[in-house]
């Protein structure tokens, strides 16, 4: 960083620095921190009264029969703390003077005698969240007395007041306090989650830290914010929740088995995504991809390198914590089911013209092109009499009985009209979900148990796809002493995924691209009533299975110590391993000709393929961590080891010639040429990790993080690295010169951090290197040499390529500022971080070497990058009356560059340089399409891009360094001609908002999602429609509008059927494609039925909805495609529109 920055760190470290020392001189001790486990009440309360300084008193006799407490304080107030011992308990407390009076709950027995006794009543209810789940604890306070009581398991309280004009206040940590008049016998409340965030727990790397503590750029969602969603992922749910956490599809597209891609902060990588790494229930290196969403307690997204730093080498892209649900000791069973029954529709697809547009335009594209006809003038005739209905048939028979072809006429001589869009598509398709949870605890213990189906159809029309998948989940927690613990969890999962062979292939096809360029003249039936050959449908139908089957078990053991006041212990071991097969069968499939002779359409041979992978990953964790406040001051100190091993094994095998289809098997197929193949590589890392946390009166805060790692992929002297962090905050509003704003600006927090983190990850990718410094032989097999020896092939082994000895960690540094500021007593919150991001040592091809050395050239670490950006969220709730609502916005943006690259001396723009900006596109500036031969004649000389004559309708290239020739000149920063940078694909502005009502048991919210900027440029028949020779093209209803001379401000250029065409898609500003958009990616309207019904029903909650997901997308793209899968040449399985209902219960 510029001496500017670092000078502007080192005023902010002395200004923290004096403002805390003066915090320090004025303190009072009024926080403390409390970790008991079935504690006595009175052993809690001396506890309070040695921490806070407070005078106690009580009468010794209202203790002794009160239960024992369970209490996890970190730097509470006096109140808060007393709260929570006293939660269920039958006492009381008031504070007067820095002094602590405890009291029974209830008037004496002689206050009941009283005359004014005779006008109490007992009022009862029940305390619920917005969600309807029962809350325990809630104290019920009569306001002015010492009368009160506390919710019991189920919510519910019962308390006698004094009279008609009585107050009960209702309070509870992380809810709001609210004060109801006691005018009637019964009513039910609900609290509203405390959206301060002063009692918030936010979940970060081996524990959680009280949101006002934090200092790093750390966002936490609820698991109740995924419900309602019609997802099969949990990333899908994401998209949007987070500021510059960047949810993107993949080429699976919308298939029920597509996974997301996801990164965090922006992708800064040569040659990987950059993901963040997956930490679940504290265990690091498992998958969101298998998570049922029904489990999620929360999700964490750490963003900045010094909340990360605990993890070292395993997060330099940042973390995503997944916290699933747990169990309540003494708490009865609480049971939860629901469901989503879902109806799904493709959005986006391209609509194909009619047959007769089609025909006449590939005849004129075939003419530009100095071709014959595509189409006879009879067909053409033949296509007109079918559209008119005088011609019933799809095709013709093709010249039998005259022994010319025993066939039925396709392509250029059918006569059909289908979109085969329409065909292969569904109209709905039906999915399902349904989940069930238990949970609950005894005095010792606590349990979660929770059940998970998804069952998800595809859209293919022919064949189908589907996409199952099952999850089990059981946290189970109990203590076996009063200093010790044992927690075991476990999840499951199996996943089914099966498709048409034609479809996907083993590895994905082409599918999209297929139907693209079948043209809507091709029959989907012959004559005689069966599919036609070329329409392919028979192939889907009957020509195999690809079934694939994942399953995954995760299982932790984990001990808990308290070994001091303050002081505990962990350790655990968790076994995850995931287990993929699959099975590919390719069957014969027959057809028929005119005369009714049998013939093989395709799978000549039949054959079967089977594949196999094994992965399997453990991990130990073993840490202590120490908590004291002094006076105020707070301090915590972590320290620990994780060591983790990586074993992957693969197999994969086929052979053809099947005895039988009705028997796939490699025992039963009798090919000649059987292949088989496998892998097997492990990978081990270790590390020490530790965090120091200093807060003083939750005024100034100050963290230190550090790993030092270790990776088997290095050798000795470059194995182990050291990764630190630090951070800092200012909670202003905690300060006495701030009370004047608070109630307009009632929280204000800044905060600073810097951190460094690895990656050994960019030697992943399709063939990941675990071994980077072993030298590898190549090996082929007889048949694919062409070595004879003795007059036979014969098997070779090929020398193998340099490696770098010195080849070590990629390292990334990241510095993040932010501020959180509440106004109108936090009804309005406000969140910002601005960050910049540097990644040092990529490995990427070294210098050039003699080409007599006879190998590959070593990677060496010789590439960064640098991304820089910003997140801002806005939230709003509050309340009017019965009703309730909130609104929500994020954006969020970034941009990276490359900052080192050393393979490219001649800064070639078709590569890395430095100064690259990711996404950039380069290209001509276009001025327009020639209108006429005196356009062409006065513009500058475009033969360079291609020698075939230029005419009307051609692009026009502008001649932007004015030499007279339109060219790429050498393709150098230096002379790149006439091109530009004309856009950049990297997606800008990411944007969503959320808005919730809820009035009287009805709830209504909306999801809106989208990006600000982003251009794409597609070279694919998907965008241009005829691209080439008549086999790759295609024509929409956009290609319609095209130049012609009767049109000529057509949109796209004169159109040639042959290679002549790529003179027109040569990159250029006209085509350059805007991918913004804006999705209403979610509507949802439910209801909640009243708690007097509940009541009567024994039940908790009772939630009915409907749900829209993907109801409307406004973009300017051009509407053969969809936004969200604009990657590629978007051929990609289409998103859908899901019509949804479900059903939330508990009891």
């Amino acid at each position: 960083f510029n001496k500017s920055v670092i000078l502007h760190m080192k005023l902010t470290a002395l200004l923290l620095t004096a403002l805390c020392t003066q915090a320090w001189a004025d303190a009072l001790s009024q926080h403390v921190t409390l970790y008991e486990r079935n504690a006595s009440l009175e052993q809690v309360l001396h506890s309070i009264r040695r921490q806070s300084g407070y005078q106690l008193i009580y009468n010794s006799d209202y203790v002794l029969d009160t239960k024992p407490v369970f209490i996890r304080l970190r730097n509470a107030t006096v109140h808060e703390a007393l709260d929570k011992a006293l939660a269920g308990q039958p006492l009381t407390y008031e504070i007067e003077d820095n002094t602590i009076l405890i009291d029974r709950l209830y008037p004496s027995l002689l206050a009941e005698a009283s005359p004014r006794a005779r006008a109490q009543r007992v009022i009862r209810g029940r305390v619920t969240d917005p969600s309807g789940m029962a809350i325990e604890g809630v104290s019920v306070l009569e306001k002015g007395t010492t009368n009160g009581t506390a919710t019991d398991s189920q919510g519910d309280f019962s308390i006698t007041v004094q009279n008609e004009s009585s107050v009960l206040v209702f309070r509870l940590i992380g809810f709001v306090t609210q004060e109801i008049a006691a005018s009637a016998n019964s009513f039910n409340v609900t609290l509203l989650s405390d959206e301060t965030a002063i009692d918030e727990v936010v979940v970060v790397g081996y524990g959680t830290q009280r949101k006002v503590n934090l200092t790093g750029a750390v966002t936490q969602i609820g698991g109740e914010e995924l419900e309602g969603r019609p997802i099969t992922r949990v990333s899908q749910a994401l998209q949007g929740m987070v500021g510059n956490l960047n949810i993107t599809s993949t080429t699976a597209g919308g298939a029920p088995n597509a996974t997301q891609s996801i990164n965090i902060r922006g992708s800064s990588v040569f040659g990987t995504a950059g993901g963040p790494l997956i930490v679940i229930d504290g265990i690091q290196g498992g998958s969101i991809n298998n998570l049922n969403a029904d489990d999620i307690e929360s999700i964490s997204v750490v963003k900045d390198a010094a909340s990360a730093a605990i993890y070292g080498s395993s997060a330099p892209y940042g973390v995503i914590l997944v916290t699933t649900k747990q169990g309540k000791k003494g708490a009865k069973p609480y049971i939860t089911y629901s469901n989503n029954l879902q109806w799904a529709a493709p959005i986006n697809l391209p609509k194909m013209v009619n047959s007769l547009d089609f025909a006449n335009l590939f005849n004129e594209a075939a003419a530009n092109a100095g071709r014959g006809n595509i189409y006879s003038e009879a067909t053409l005739q033949r296509i007109r009499d079918y559209q008119a209905g005088t011609f019933m048939d799809e095709t013709v028979q093709n010249g039998f009985p005259d022994n010319l072809t025993d066939g039925w006429a396709s392509w250029g001589g059918g006569n059909a009209n289908n979109d085969w869009f329409d065909i292969y598509y569904k109209d709905v398709a039906y999915s399902q979900q349904h989940n069930l949870g238990v949970r609950g605890g005894s005095e010792n213990s606590q349990y979660y148990v929770g059940l998970g189906y998804n069952d998800r159809n595809g859209m293919y029309n022919f064949g189908d796809d589907s996409y199952q998948r099952f999850n089990v989940r059981a946290n189970l927690g109990t203590d076996i002493s009063e200093w010790l613990t044992f927690n075991f969890r476990s999840s499951m999962s199996r996943e089914l995924f099966d498709t048409p062979n034609t479809y996907s292939g083993k590895t994905g096809g082409n599918y999209m691209h297929q139907i693209a360029r079948k043209w809507p003249t091709v029959p989907l039936f012959n004559p005689d009533g069966l599919y036609s050959d070329a329409s392919d449908v028979r192939l889907h139908l009957e020509g195999g299975r690809n079934k694939q089957v994942t399953d995954n078990a995760v299982l932790t053991g984990e001990f808990n110590l308290r070994l001091a006041e303050g002081w505990t212990a962990s350790a655990n071991y968790t076994f995850n391993g995931t287990f993929w097969k699959q099975d590919f069968h390719t069957r014969t499939v027959y057809a028929y000709r005119p005369s009714g002779a049998q013939y093989i359409m395709t799978g000549d041979p039949n054959g079967y393929h089977r594949g196999s992978d094994r992965t399997q990953y453990q991990v130990v964790n073993a840490f202590t961590q120490y908590e004291k406040s002094i006076d105020g001051h707070y301090f915590s100190l972590l320290g620990g080891y994780v060591s983790d091993l990586r074993e992957y094994e693969t197999y994969t095998a086929s052979n053809s010639q099947l005895y039988s289809d009705n028997i796939p098997s490699l025992a039963t197929a009798y090919g000649t040429s059987p292949s088989v193949n496998d892998a097997a590589r492990t990978l081990a890392t270790q590390g020490f990790f530790g965090r120091i946390n200093y807060n003083f009166n939750e005024k100034c805060l100050l963290e230190l993080n550090g790993r030092y790692d270790a990776t088997s992929r290095f050798l000795t002297d470059v194995r182990w690295k050291f990764y630190p962090g630090v951070s800092a905050g200012w909670n202003v509003d905690k300060e006495s010169f701030f009370e004047g704003i608070k109630p307009t600006v009632s929280a204000f927090k800044l905060r600073g951090s810097y951190g460094s983190l690895g990656d050994q990850a960019f030697l992943d990718g399709d063939s990941p290197n675990w071994y980077p410094f072993y030298p590898s032989l190549g090996t082929s097999r007889p048949t694919s040499t062409n070595w004879l020896f003795g007059g036979a092939q014969q098997a070779a082994v090929s020398p193998p390529g340099l490696v770098n000895p010195d080849l070590t960690w990629v390292t990334t540094t990241q510095l993040n500022l932010g501020a959180d500021l509440g106004f109108f007593s936090n009804r309005l919150l406000t969140t910002f971080d601005w960050y910049i991001r540097k990644a040092e040592d990529f490995a990427t091809t070294g210098a050039a070497l003699p080409a007599l050395l006879g190998t590959g050239v070593p990677v060496e670490n010789n590439a960064g990058t640098e991304t820089r950006g910003f997140e801002l969220s806005l939230a709003w709730r509050a309340a009017a009356g019965n009703i309730t609502y909130g609104v929500r916005g994020i954006l969020s943006d970034y941009r990276g560059k490359v900052t080192a690259f050393a393979n490219n001396p001649v800064n070639n723009t078709d590569t890395y340089y430095v100064g690259r900006e990711q996404g950039e596109i380069w290209g001509y500036t276009t001025v327009g399409l020639f209108q006429n031969e005196a356009e062409i004649e006065r513009a500058a000389s475009q033969e360079r891009l291609s020698g075939a004559q230029w005419k009307p309708g051609d692009v026009h290239y502008a001649d932007i360094n004015g030499d007279g020739i339109i060219d790429w000149g050498n393709n150098t920063l230096e002379n790149p001609g006439d091109r530009r940078i004309i856009g950049n694909s990297t997606p800008r502005f990411a944007y969503s908002l959320t808005g919730d009502v809820q009035w009287k048991g009805f709830d209504a919210s909306i999801f809106l999602q989208g990006i600000g900027k982003r251009d794409v440029w597609i070279g694919s028949n998907y965008f241009w429609g005829i691209n080439g020779d008549e086999w790759q093209s295609s024509v929409f209803d956009v290609h319609l509008d095209r130049w012609t001379p009767e049109t000529p401000n057509g949109y796209f250029p004169r159109y040639y059927l042959n290679g002549e065409m790529g003179k027109n898609m040569n990159a250029q500003t006209r085509y350059l494609q805007n991918a913004a958009y804006l999705r209403i990616k979610n509507l949802q309207v439910g209801y909640s039925l009243p708690k007097t019904l509940l009541n009567s029903i024994k039940f908790d909650k009772v939630r009915l909805y409907v749900s829209i997901e993907n109801l409307a997308t406004f973009t300017k793209l051009i509407k053969t495609m969809d936004p969200e899968l604009s990657i590629s040449d978007a051929k990609i399985y289409p998103l859908q529109r899901f019509y949804s209902f479900g059903i939330n219960v508990g009891f």
